[in-house]
C-alpha cells in the first residue's frame, strides 16, 4: 500500500500519450493504438448553437480563459502528488484554491488508480481519469472527476464524461480486476468552495446511453481516424 489514501489492490496504470493524429487530438497505447479522446469526439459532436456560445465565452474571457486552463493543470498535478506522495506544498496561484480542496480530498480513499489513461477499444474512445476510489463512508467504488474554478457551475458535459470514464474503467480493467463502477463525484473547487455532485447508478447509466449516441455519431462522420 502507498500511503492512507491508497488501497492495498491498486489497479495497473496502463500506458498511453497524449497525441494527435488526423487532426484529432487523442490517447496512443503502447502499441500505437490510436483512440480519440473523450473531449475531441465531444467537441466535434456539438451543435452548431452550443459551438457559438463556446466561441463567445472564450472570447469574452481572454486571457482569464488561460488562466483557468493553467490552474486546471496545476490542480490535477497538485491532487496526484498529493495522493502519491501526500505533498501539500503548492504554487501560490493554486494557494485558495488547494485550501478549499484539501478538508474534501482528505475524505477519499481506497484510492486504485489516480491520472491513468483508460482506452474504451469497444465503443473507440480514450481518456485520462482522475481518480477511481471510495468516499467518505460511502460503500461503492467510484471514479472521481475534479474540476477547478472561479464559481460552482454543474455542466450535464461534465456528467457525461464521468459516465463515459466509468464505462471505460470497467470494459479496460473489468472482472479481472474486480471493477464494476456504477456510482461518481463530480468534486468543483473554487477559491471559496468546493461542491461534490453524486451521480447515482441511474444517472450514471442515462449518461452512458447519451454517451454512446455521440461516440456512434462521431465514427459514422470520421470512419477512418485511427
Amino acid at each position: 500500500m502507498k500511503n492512507q489514501f491508497w488501497s492495498d489492490k491498486p489497479l495497473p496504470r496502463y500506458p498511453g500519450k497524449a497525441c494527435t493524429k488526423n487532426g484529432l487530438g487523442g490517447m496512443q497505447d503502447s502499441r500505437g493504438n490510436f483512440l480519440p479522446s473523450f473531449t475531441t469526439i465531444r467537441d466535434k459532436m456539438r451543435s452548431p448553437a452550443e459551438k457559438g456560445r463556446l466561441a463567445s465565452w472564450r472570447k469574452n474571457k481572454g486571457s482569464q480563459a488561460n488562466l483557468a486552463c493553467q490552474i486546471g493543470r496545476l490542480g490535477h498535478r497538485q491532487i496526484e502528488n498529493y495522493f502519491n506522495n501526500g505533498d501539500k506544498s503548492c504554487p501560490v496561484i493554486l494557494q485558495r484554491h488547494w485550501e478549499q480542496a484539501l478538508p474534501v480530498l482528505n475524505k477519499i480513499h481506497n484510492i486504485r488508480l489516480v491520472e491513468s489513461p483508460i482506452f474504451h477499444y469497444y465503443e473507440g474512445y480514450s481518456g485520462r481519469v482522475d481518480c477511481v476510489g471510495k468516499f467518505d463512508n460511502l460503500p461503492d467504488e467510484m471514479v472521481f472527476e475534479f474540476k477547478f474554478s472561479d464559481r460552482i457551475r454543474i455542466y450535464d458535459e461534465q456528467k457525461l464524461q464521468i459516465a463515459a470514464y466509468a464505462g471505460g474503467l470497467n470494459r479496460h480493467y473489468g472482472p479481472p480486476h474486480n471493477v464494476q463502477i456504477n456510482s461518481g463525484i463530480l468534486i468543483t473547487i473554487t477559491p471559496n468552495e468546493v461542491d461534490t455532485t453524486f451521480l447515482d447508478s441511474l444517472e450514471i447509466y442515462k449518461y452512458w446511453k447519451q454517451w454512446q449516441k455521440q461516440v456512434n455519431q462521431f465514427w459514422s462522420q470520421y470512419p477512418n481516424i485511427a
